[in-house]
């Protein structure tokens, strides 16, 4: 599968209970978040899933759902997505393992320090989820790194998937947790979770949209992968997606 130069993107409101009030550790440096300023300027952010820096994109994702963690992978990752982009530099973001989904703490401290400024939580299904979440991106904030919205001023980024209809039963009060700066979807993972035939039917199209108008009330930037056959076809769904009020989109063609 290669990917190619789109969208994806985070803005966010939210004020409840529960988020730490102050943060957990430092990072030593704070660096410009391409998506962030994006979703400031009122702009969408284009990204892919991809180990490498491409033209043209506002983030890369760093997938490490799947398999053994690998730190060291991650660290030349990011390196090689910075060394590789204009400035400002692409934004790495990290998609954690799902074993470490509900006390992510340890492995986002490893990604942060490895340089990562955004990080994605797969299939996030409570609020407590949620909570924790946020909570282990809260680092110090003399040095400028903290969790944006939360902090105005912030430099990192909590992208939280809903990939479930358990998930989707308890997102209100997934969203009502402050400091998510994006909902992103997984349509494929749901279409598995309803019992359906792939991210197309129409029942899977529908909870799609339900998440996206409750991150549109809200004020939650939304984000959407396209998997697309061709650069056109990718280009039509990216049109389709940001017309229906999508923000942030990981688009990625089959094209070989």
């Amino acid at each position: 599968m290669r990917p190619i130069p789109l969208a994806f993107a985070a803005v966010c409101t939210a004020a409840l209970t529960g988020v730490a009030s102050q943060p957990l550790y430092a990072q030593e440096e704070a660096s410009v978040n391409r998506v962030i300023e994006q979703l400031r300027q009122g702009q969408p952010a284009i990204g892919t899933f991809t180990r490498a820096a491409r033209p043209g994109l506002d983030f890369a994702v760093i997938d490490e759902q799947y398999g053994d963690f690998d730190i060291d992978g991650v660290r030349e990752a990011v390196v090689a997505i910075r060394a590789g982009s204009a400035t400002p530099a692409i934004t790495p973001v990290v998609r954690i393992p799902l074993a470490e989904r509900d006390t992510p703490e340890e492995v986002v401290r490893q990604v942060l320090d490895a340089g990562a400024s955004s990080v994605m939580f797969p299939d996030i299904e409570t609020r407590a989820q949620a909570v924790s979440a946020v909570n282990s991106m809260r680092v110090g904030q003399a040095s400028g790194a903290d969790v944006w919205p939360l902090d105005p001023n912030g430099t990192l980024l909590a992208m939280l998937q809903i990939e479930t209809l358990v998930g989707i039963a308890n997102l209100d009060e997934i969203l009502d947790v402050p400091g998510i700066g994006v909902i992103f979807l997984g349509p494929t993972d749901l279409a598995a979770s309803a019992r359906e035939d792939g991210p197309n039917a129409p029942r899977v199209d529908a909870l799609v949209h339900q998440v996206l108008e409750a991150c549109l009330e809200r004020n939650i930037p939304c984000g959407y992968p396209i998997v697309a056959s061709t650069p056109e076809d990718a280009a039509r769904q990216t049109a389709r997606r940001l017309a229906e009020g999508f923000k942030v989109l990981a688009v990625m063609t089959t094209v070989r």
